[in-house]
């Protein structure tokens, strides 16, 4: 079966000359490279025209490599971003012919190509624009940043922050537009099922969850209950405000008036402009609250933080299913995590984890202690979580899922066509 795939970030092993370092998309193709009836070929963003199409190891990688006109660029807009993008998808659909296309999220372009071609596409849900600008934080709306920026001494700063607006609401109308038009999809939590359901009545729905990545498969470090002493706590992922910087620095807050002994380190990056504005909002700084923003860090030194801490914390607004907290599971560490999205599909509440309501710093901080003092709940979470993480993520049933939705997809693309 020739399978084309669609993503926007560049494979590891096409960047690293076979060397495997990305994340869940690169551990899902690791995952189809194994399985000999797939002919797979991946087109994905490039950065730089000398990049050429490569074969590795019986994988084809496709870099489309986008040009714009000094007009485009100068107005650049997620329509012209999306006709350069379709323009160049479905050239390399005429030249594979493959027989299904798998495009990775509804909130990329690559979706529009249903338009063109009746071969089969089925999304592999991400997130979802649409739904993540709903998602915006309590005083972080357009009008805040405007004052914060002082917009009305800076027509600039004016002109600027409401083009961002522009460019999102576009952004999201694009993806309505391949919500309409895009049949098939594949998921993993409750949330994404019901979004799709909610998006394009009628569509068919696959369950195929996502891959972990080898350095987690394969460490031979797990959690362990730690020593009495000094809270560590761990979050990764902060980049936005849907992810929940404020309520990360408001938490630490009420844990630190309690003179709580903590320290709560944050792996990955944080937007400069976005840690200012947090902090700008609410009157803190991530280091008065005993945050250390450590920045990105390799897997194996994500893993000894993970291993090391005594919880793993998720502050989101939205998420659908946050690789970050499945790692962190699949170690073993007890998670605490605001009930959103497809969160409550992958930590089961009081099983192994706590889920408590999004925006509410008081009851994660309240649930960070009772639990912390708990060790017989740790570990008991830890256990679970766990057990639950190698079953959800094994390689062999992911292999089996995606080829059973492969199949009936190019099987019975005919009735709904017909």
């Amino acid at each position: 079966m020739k399978v084309l795939w669609f993503e926007v970030t560049m494979p590891s092993r096409y960047e690293n000359q076979g060397l495997v370092i990305g994340g869940w998309q690169d551990s899902l193709e690791k995952v189809v490279r194994k399985c000999p009836s797939i002919d797979l070929t991946i087109a994905f963003e490039g950065n730089d025209e000398q990049q050429k199409t490569k074969v590795i190891d019986g994988v084809t990688y496709i870099p489309i490599i986008l040009k714009y006109t000094k007009k485009e660029q100068k107005h650049w807009d997620w329509n012209i971003y999306a006709q350069r993008v379709f323009d160049e998808a479905k050239q390399i659909i005429e030249n594979i012919q493959p027989d299904i296309i798998h495009i990775f999220g509804t909130e990329w372009p690559f979706g529009l190509v249903a338009e063109y071609t009746d071969i089969p596409i089925v999304i592999h849900i991400q997130g979802s624009i649409v739904f993540y600008n709903n998602s915006v934080p309590p005083g972080y709306s357009i009008w805040d940043e405007m004052i914060y920026l002082k917009c009305w001494k800076h027509p600039k700063r004016l002109r600027n922050v409401w083009r961002k607006y522009k460019l999102s609401e576009s952004r999201s109308l694009m993806e309505r537009k391949i919500w309409d038009t895009v049949h098939y999809y594949m998921g993993r939590t409750y949330w994404d099922k019901a979004m799709s359901a909610i998006m394009h009545p009628g569509r068919k729905y696959y369950h195929v969850n996502e891959a972990l990545r080898d350095e987690f498969l394969n460490t031979k470090c797990s959690w362990r209950i730690p020593s009495m002493g000094k809270i560590r706590l761990i979050s990764t992922g902060c980049s936005t405000f849907w992810k929940g910087p404020d309520l990360l620095i408001k938490t630490a807050s009420i844990l630190k008036d309690l003179k709580v002994d903590f320290e709560w380190v944050v792996a990955g990056k944080m937007d400069e402009s976005v840690k200012k504005f947090v902090e700008y909002k609410e009157k803190l700084t991530y280091s008065q609250c005993n945050i250390h923003l450590v920045g990105f860090v390799q897997p194996t030194e994500l893993i000894n933080y993970l291993c090391s801490s005594t919880i793993y914390v998720s502050t989101s607004y939205v998420e659908n299913s946050p690789n970050s907290i499945c790692e962190a599971q699949y170690l073993g560490v007890p998670v605490i995590a605001t009930n959103v999205g497809g969160v409550a599909s992958i930590v089961r509440n009081c099983v192994d984890g706590l889920l408590v309501p999004a925006n509410d710093p008081w009851q994660m901080a309240y649930s960070i202690l009772t639990l912390a003092k708990d060790t017989q709940r740790m570990l008991e979470f830890s256990k679970n979580a766990r057990e639950f993480a190698k079953q959800r993520h094994d390689p062999e049933q992911i292999a089996q899922d995606l080829l059973d939705c492969y199949n009936d997809i190019t099987h019975n693309d005919y009735e709904y066509h017909s």
